[in-house]
C-alpha cells in the first residue's frame, strides 16, 4: 500500500503532475508552467489561500489536491469562514482515503484560522462522501457565468 505525503503546493508540481490532477476536476485547460508559476506566487501572497497537494511517496506524483480559503466577515462579531474548493482524488486513487485526508486536512487548517463554519459545493454524487466527513447539506447555491 501506498504511503501518502500531505504538503502545500509549491512551483515544482507543475512537474509532478498537480494539472493533470486538477483538470480531472472540469473540463481540461493547459496552462503554461510559467504562467502557473505566477499564479501560485500571487496566491502564496495572499494569507487567505491555502492549496494543498497530496503526493505518493512511492512515485512522487500528486494524487490529489485541494484548497481552503477564507472569508472575513462582518457577521457575528467579524467571523471568518472557510471555504473549500477545487478538492480532487487522481482517478485510479479513489477509494483510497486520499479524499478523506485532502479534507481533514483543510478542516485542521480551518481550525487552525478560527474560522466558525467551513463551506463547499460539490456534485451531487459526492453528497454521500461529505456528510461522511461531517458536512451537511444546507441552502442552495445559485451561479451566474460572467
Amino acid at each position: 500500500m501506498s504511503k501518502y505525503t500531505i504538503r502545500n503546493l509549491e512551483e515544482t508540481d507543475y512537474k509532478l503532475g498537480y494539472m493533470d490532477c486538477i483538470n480531472e476536476l472540469t473540463e481540461p485547460v493547459n496552462v503554461a508552467e510559467k504562467d502557473f508559476i505566477n499564479r501560485l506566487k500571487f496566491l502564496r501572497n495572499k494569507q487567505d489561500y491555502h492549496s494543498i497537494v497530496v503526493v505518493d511517496d512511492q512515485s512522487g506524483l500528486i494524487v490529489g489536491c485541494g484548497t481552503l480559503f477564507l472569508e472575513y466577515k462582518f457577521i457575528r462579531g467579524l467571523v471568518t469562514k472557510g471555504h473549500i474548493e477545487d478538492v480532487v482524488v487522481k482517478e485510479d486513487k479513489r477509494g483510497s482515503g486520499i479524499g478523506t485526508l485532502i479534507i481533514n486536512h483543510l478542516i485542521s487548517i480551518a481550525k487552525e484560522k478560527n474560522c466558525y463554519k467551513i463551506s463547499l459545493v460539490c456534485n451531487r454524487d459526492n453528497v454521500k462522501f461529505y456528510k461522511k466527513c461531517g458536512f451537511q447539506e444546507k441552502e442552495v447555491e445559485m451561479v451566474k457565468y460572467t
